[in-house]
C-alpha cells in the first residue's frame, strides 16, 4: 500500500472507529461493515456524511457495492 493510500485508509478508520466507538485495530481489510461491525443502512449513510465533512469524496460511493473496509477504501481512493 502506498503511502497516500495508507494515509487515507488511517483517516477513515479513524473516522469509523470514532463512528462506532470502536478501536481503530478492532478493524481490518477484511471487516466487514454490515457483518462485523453490524452497521445498517441508516448507520452507513450517516458515516458516509461524517466522511464527506472529513473531505471524501463520497458522491459516486455506491454503499450497495461497499461489503468491507477494503472496499470501502478502494471506493473512496478511485474518486480522489
Amino acid at each position: 500500500m502506498d503511502t497516500e493510500l495508507n494515509n487515507m485508509s488511517v483517516k477513515i478508520k479513524r473516522e469509523l472507529s470514532d463512528f462506532l466507538g470502536i478501536d481503530m485495530e478492532d478493524i481490518e481489510q477484511e471487516t466487514s461493515l454490515r457483518e462485523d461491525l453490524h452497521m445498517d443502512p441508516t448507520s452507513l449513510t450517516d458515516y458516509l456524511e461524517i466522511l464527506s465533512k472529513a473531505g471524501f469524496d463520497t458522491d459516486k460511493v455506491d454503499m450497495a457495492e461497499v461489503e468491507t473496509f477494503e472496499d470501502l477504501l478502494e471506493s473512496l481512493s478511485s474518486h480522489t
